[in-house]
């Protein structure tokens, strides 16, 4: 085994965990207009996740959420995880069968419902031949939607093959990363996407990337390998100019993060990586240039997850922000896996057997949830909404001045 100094290891906890906080405070401004998060949260809000923590803004969308917590997004990179550390190897089929799984009965293992499916990834992977051929159906899909559609499903998960692949070769980190992203997503700019993202995690984690010509090298390369390794008739499909405008944007307005494509894996992709060359310039903080990320508002806990773990690869997890980092829900849970992934990939030093750890099963080793058991479940949410659209109604009534009849006011008067 590799040995790697511990520098190294906190940067792989650092991406891991980082994708997971950008997450979590991404959810507070998620489908909202840069216009409505300074409405709701202030010009300057200061958001904790240290209890007493910072409220959701409240509404029939939020409401739905775990306080503290991580969305979809992060579950998604989990089912990596997992699978990685049940089969010791990235296996697209297991992923394939565990995002199938969680698509009806959520991350049991934490016990925490589906929300927040993707219009894409629930058209594959309900596909009858899914679960058989996963990398073949999400193809097809692509296929009939006229190799158009290229959301950002497999960016907002890719975290953990950057940091499984940190003893691998950066062309087979391209690769693997091209190979899990495909089982939900066939287009080439969302292969693409993913092939930079945990490319630049793994050199991040090694400290291989001291500058802005070193990320831009990096992307390159994998320009380069998507153009060798993948089919000519979808590269060709490739727009140099339309994904420099994204990968090489100077600001975050120029990406229009909130608009009605703001589910477009390129918006993501540039969004982190305006916020990594701020941060590896030192022209702002983790805390900061993620502050100003989500208060763009739109997908802003996808573009926070992918924000989140290229940052983090880059100051590790010492430095992630405190009131974030030891307030996010699940943090100790979160740590074990991601230090046990670790030991697997041959990062770290230890022992970890995965046929002891339930947690790692299918169903988390809780097993499935009845129909009966999703309904009132799904119930419980209708009602959390209701409630939301209530209190929300109540605000907006308090806030009315009531008119003063002409004749009050002449008395008055």
């Amino acid at each position: 085994m590799t040995a790697y100094d511990a520098r190294v290891v906190d940067r792989a906890e650092g991406a891991l965990f980082g994708s997971a906080l950008g997450d979590a405070i991404g959810i507070y401004t998620e489908f909202m207009t840069a216009a409505q998060a300074v409405e709701f949260y202030g010009a300057e809000p200061k958001i904790s996740l240290i209890p007493p923590e910072t409220p959701f803004h409240n509404d029939t969308h939020r409401c739905r959420f775990e306080s503290r917590a991580w969305t979809d997004d992060t579950d998604h990179a989990i089912l990596i995880m997992l699978s990685y550390l049940r089969t010791r190897e990235l296996t697209p089929n297991d992923v394939a069968a565990r995002l199938h799984f969680w698509c009806t009965q959520g991350l049991r293992v934490l016990d925490r419902l589906p929300m927040g499916l993707g219009k894409l990834v629930g058209s594959v992977v309900f596909a009858p031949e899914y679960k058989s051929d996963p990398a073949s159906t999400a193809l097809k899909k692509w296929d009939e939607s006229g190799r158009y559609v290229a959301p950002n499903g497999s960016l907002m998960r890719t975290a953990p093959v950057g940091v499984i692949c940190i003893p691998k070769s950066e062309n087979e980190t391209f690769a693997a990363a091209i190979q899990m992203g495909a089982i939900t997503h066939a287009d080439p700019r969302c292969a693409l996407s993913v092939a930079i993202v945990s490319g630049l995690i793994r050199a991040l984690c090694l400290g291989e990337i001291h500058d802005e010509d070193d990320v831009r090298a990096l992307i390159e390369r994998a320009w380069v390998h998507i153009q060798t390794h993948l089919p000519s008739e979808h590269t060709a499909l490739l727009d140099r100019s339309e994904f420099d405008k994204h990968a090489y944007a100077e600001t975050l307005e120029s990406l229009i993060l909130a608009d009605r494509s703001m589910g477009y894996v390129y918006k993501c992709l540039g969004s982190a990586l305006w916020c990594l060359r701020r941060t590896l310039t030192r022209q702002d903080t983790f805390k900061s240039a993620m502050m100003t990320l989500i208060m763009q508002g739109g997908d802003a806990d996808t573009n926070g997850a992918v924000a989140g773990a290229l940052m983090g690869a880059l100051i590790g997890y010492k430095y992630l922000p405190p009131e974030w980092r030891d307030g996010m829900a699940h943090a100790e849970w979160f740590r074990g896996k991601a230090q046990a992934l670790l030991v697997v990939a041959g990062v770290q030093e230890g022992e970890y057997d995965s046929l002891k750890d339930r947690d790692t099963e299918m169903d988390g080793g809780k097993g499935e949830l009845s129909e009966e058991e999703m309904k009132k479940r799904e119930i419980g949410i209708m009602e959390r909404m209701l409630l939301a659209e209530k209190e929300r109604r109540e605000a907006v009534e308090a806030t009315k001045q009531p008119k003063q009849s002409l004749w009050k006011s002449l008395i008055s008067g």
